[in-house]
């Protein structure tokens, strides 16, 4: 059993399946909570996958959803460099002692007193109305920052949270574009505490035009550990050149490796008919990285070598813009095989019952000024009916910010969509 990064993966699976709900397969997840944000590109309803990753500096080199971690979140710290410049994490001040808003003795501003100084967070509505904050321990610990950057306390609070969206921006590109991917073809689905409140301003960033929040957003990743379907993973490192022979190699290679993923699914009384991923690690002889290229398991028998180059370009491609027509050989050098039976039973998600007990007026600090706008619950909006921003949709997991230029709709599936308009 592999439970490396089982948390962020099963935010993943959880968003995967609740947005998959409501038509969208083509996803970037975002997962911030209170120390980090974690990214992830999913493409047809899979999560990308990698095998290259590191944890405190020792290589792992087992198959794992290519998940791209920063030092972002509600507890990451706000500080000043050296230079005066502004920074957020990727230090965090934890739960303990927290926030200065926890009152437990925080002295350094976090986002979370940077929310709260913005009023995107409000302290009655904290963790649902069950635990105190105090507003006026943001504001002291963050007077020095803005006094050093020579900004009112609201500026320096807003500017806290612009560099928090270009930092998570940032980390989106490095799971999408710089992998071949373009955001633009992607809805954005966030969760956790945090994510919902930096959703849409990173989604404005990087063009994206739909926003999909799913019900209960603080807690998908609980969700997403009752929700997944039973996947096995089998890898194989094995260097072939691709000539007449290699068809036949990668056939051969394809037929044990399902053959080792299904006598472990008979091992676990699974019963049921899987699909199946399969995927070569690939490169042009003599280069140093790989291109990962799937391959259509139903056209295996047919493959040749001019196919398996072809799909090699077109990835390459993709990925390096170069390569798409190149002579030069082609080598592959690992395999993958994922196997997964689909979860039948899956529980439903579904907006919580508890509501705030009015839909009022409130003043939120966005742009760079007090703008008016709307306060309400998620579990009150219905469906079909328009929340234009700003606005703040409140539940007891999490808090979503509607910016102005920004519209949020409850779906029948409980998945609140923003769209620009």
């Amino acid at each position: 059993m592999n439970a490396l990064l089982s948390g962020p993966a099963a935010g993943v699976m959880g968003a995967t399946r609740q947005a998959g709900l409501s038509g969208y397969s083509n996803l970037i997840t975002l997962d911030m909570g209170g120390t980090s944000t974690d990214v992830c590109m999913v493409t047809d309803g899979k999560a990308q996958l990698t095998q290259e990753y590191s944890i405190g500096g020792l290589p792992i080199r087992v198959p794992l959803i290519d998940i791209h971690t920063i030092g972002a979140g509600g507890g990451s710290m706000i500080w000043a460099d050296d230079g005066g410049m502004l920074r957020v994490g990727p230090q965090s001040a934890g739960a303990d002692p927290g926030p200065a808003c926890y009152g437990r003795g925080g002295q350094v501003p976090t986002l979370t007193d940077a929310h709260v100084i913005r009023n995107t967070v409000r302290p009655e509505a904290f963790l649902g109305g069950r635990m105190a904050i105090f507003s006026e321990r943001s504001r002291a610990v963050f007077q020095p920052i803005a006094d050093q950057l020579g900004m009112s306390l609201e500026d320096a609070a807003d500017s806290a949270v612009q560099l928090t969206n270009a930092n998570v921006g940032r980390a989106i590109q490095l799971v999408s574009t710089e992998r071949g991917f373009d955001p633009r073809d992607y809805v954005l689905v966030p969760f956790g505490g945090a994510g919902p409140l930096h959703a849409a301003s990173v989604a404005s960033d990087l063009g994206i035009a739909q926003v999909v929040v799913p019900p209960s957003a603080g807690v998908i990743s609980a969700y997403g550990l009752i929700a997944s379907d039973f996947t096995q993973f089998t890898s194989l490192t094995r260097r072939v050149r691709v000539d007449d022979s290699a068809p036949d190699i990668v056939r051969q290679t394809y037929a044990s490796m399902a053959e080792e993923a299904s006598a472990r699914f008979r091992a676990l009384n699974l019963e049921g008919e899987p699909s199946v991923d399969f995927i070569a690690d690939m490169r042009f002889v003599g280069q140093a990285f790989e291109v990962p290229v799937r391959f259509d398991v139903s056209t295996l028998a047919h493959l040749t070598a001019d196919d398996i180059r072809i799909r090699f370009n077109e990835e390459h491609h993709k990925v390096f813009f170069f390569g798409g027509a190149s002579a030069k050989p082609v080598e592959l050098v690992s395999f993958r095989l994922g196997m997964t039976l689909v979860l039948e039973d899956v529980p439903v998600l579904s907006e919580s019952d508890a509501t705030i007990d009015h839909d009022s007026e409130i003043e939120v600090y966005t742009d760079r000024a007090w703008r008016k706008g709307r306060l309400t619950s998620r579990a009150s909006l219905v469906a079909g009916e328009p929340v234009t921003g700003p606005a703040l949709l409140e539940d007891p997991t999490s808090t979503l910010f509607v910016p102005t230029g920004w519209q949020a709709v409850r779906d029948p599936h409980d998945n609140t969509v923003m769209t620009r308009v």
